[in-house]
């Protein structure tokens, strides 16, 4: 009889709007580019040979408006890629790899085991823990723009969050903002600060005192921002938006907040092992090591030394490919090999070890999806020839006005660019020439250009649908894309007063 009532009262409740699923967002933001190739006129740059667009170039062309075919197709060119589009496949093929894996060292209990053991130690240690978490994320982000990788970390990080009593949300903002803090304070990214500041014609050494004393101030920013949600949920875990998946979390990515600490075994110490020699070889992987430093050359000399050994070279190799060049399609082989090895080292049979791939990589197949339905997004935006014609107004718009209200303008300009174009490199190319012309005109330092490029497009990355970290990450911790806005956008505001007084400083002091 109670449960009756209760589920009466239940009932009569008022019912929460629904926010949008992922894919329908997407969709939408696709078929809205696709309306505007039909309102805005087409038009083009002239190119250099490096492909860069030329300042006071800008001509008009034929438009392309984007119809209903172009929509559907998008995410599958999206997907395979395109002269002009590269290839989601990789970071799917990712994901659903690391799915296997994570499915894998489920299987070991090695996990459970271990975050038992994490878990009591880092109780009374919550903050220094996130601290840690967010300055490593701001690392990789500043030192090589760890971006796609995200939705890695996270699935290395949740089972820790949740197994001390948080939520996924903490999770994802310890990624996405940890990242992004990096990239948008980029010091030696050369994806960024190296392509933007050759394009520009300046050295990627001018502002990195600037953009290194930004990088302190947000790193503490987010580790406050993030370690504040972090006490108010776990004093009250009822007000997390996520509160409702509290044991479904828990479940699926294999924490717990009360079980018994176990000891780990001498396979699951193997297992663990090699779970964690995976991240390591992928993060020496991903370090552009030659780019940060030319002389750095160690990794690709030890490669074309393993290739020269007579019979060794030819059986292990001849096209390995070095630590610093590594991307997605080398980390998911990695991964996949490390299951099979995890497979192997706990005794299961061949039959055993497909089984928990195939459904490890399943559970992960609507994220994977997620990456190819926001490239297409930008398949739209190119093939609809919008994209120089949004420049120009910029650039037209930004020509005259003064220098301290140019580079703060510009950011603006940037941040709405960067939701169009959210690859730094890609914008860099596409924007560079014109923007650092425009601000020698305005007597603004090129170098400041540079960081507001990147300024800009760290926060872009931190909220907009086309962004691969935020649909990726939000979709497999079950978070809402409305609820992602709710949280984020009051901490990407204060980041941008943050970024404005820093802009404002670098003008005065030239």
């Amino acid at each position: 009889m109670a449960d009756l009532t209760t589920q009466q009262a239940e009932e009569k409740k008022p019912r929460k709007l629904k926010s949008p699923n992922t894919y329908v967002i997407l969709f939408l933001v696709t078929l809205g580019v696709a309306v505007l190739s039909w309102l805005i006129p087409g038009g083009a740059y002239d190119l250099n040979e490096a492909g860069q667009a030329i300042s006071g170039t800008y001509h008009a062309v034929d438009a392309n408006p984007q119809g209903i075919w172009d929509v559907f197709l998008a995410p599958i060119i999206g997907m395979v890629g395109s002269a002009r589009t590269s290839a989601a496949i990789a970071i799917s093929l990712t994901i659903m790899a690391f799915g296997s894996f994570l499915e894998m060292m489920d299987n070991t209990g090695a996990i459970k085991s271990f975050l038992g053991q994490v878990t009591s130690k880092s109780q009374g240690n919550m903050h220094a823990l996130i601290i840690a978490l967010v300055s490593i994320m701001a690392f990789f982000g500043t030192l090589e723009g760890a971006y796609e990788e995200g939705i890695v970390y996270y699935m290395m990080f949740v089972p820790v969050i949740l197994s001390l009593g948080l939520d996924t949300v903490v999770a994802v903002m310890i990624v996405v903002i940890g990242t992004q803090v990096g990239c948008l304070a980029s010091t030696v990214n050369p994806f960024s600060v190296g392509v933007a500041s050759g394009i520009a014609g300046v050295s990627s050494g001018e502002g990195l005192a600037l953009r290194a004393v930004l990088l302190v101030v947000l790193v503490a920013f987010a580790s406050f921002v993030i370690c504040r949600y972090a006490d108010k949920i776990k004093a009250h875990p009822e007000l997390s938006t996520q509160f409702f998946r509290r044991e479904k979390d828990l479940a699926e990515f294999a924490a717990s907040d009360h079980e018994t600490i176990e000891e780990l075994t001498s396979k699951q110490r193997t297992a663990l092992t090699l779970f964690v020699l995976v991240f390591t070889i992928m993060i020496f992987g991903f370090i552009p090591w030659t780019s940060i430093n030319p002389s750095w050359t160690f990794f690709e000399d030890f490669v074309k030394a393993i290739a020269g050994v007579p019979v060794l070279g030819t059986v292990i190799g001849k096209d390995i490919t070095p630590f610093g060049s590594w991307y997605f399609n080398e980390l998911t082989m990695l991964v996949f090999v490390m299951t099979i090895a995890i497979g192997f080292v706990m005794g299961y049979d061949i039959d055993k070890t497909i089984g928990i791939v195939m459904k490890g990589a399943s559970a992960l197949v609507s994220t994977a999806f997620v990456v190819p339905m926001a490239r297409g997004i930008q398949v739209v935006m190119d093939a609809g020839q919008i994209t120089p014609t949004i420049l120009h107004f910029g650039e037209i718009t930004l020509s005259s006005l003064p220098p301290i209200v140019f580079v703060l303008v510009s950011l603006v300009f940037y941040f709405a660019i960067a939701f169009f174009i959210p690859s730094s490199t890609g914008l860099a190319a596409a924007t560079m020439a014109i923007m650092a012309a425009l601000a020698r005109f305005a007597n603004v330092p090129v170098h400041l250009m540079v960081t507001i490029m990147c300024m800009a497009l760290g926060m872009a990355k931190m909220v907009t649908p086309t962004s691969v970290i935020v649909m990726t990450c939000t979709s497999a911790a079950h978070i809402s894309y409305a609820d992602w806005i709710k949280k984020i956008l009051p901490i990407i505001g204060l980041i941008f007063v943050i970024c404005c007084v820093t802009l404002v400083i670098g003008v005065v002091l030239g």
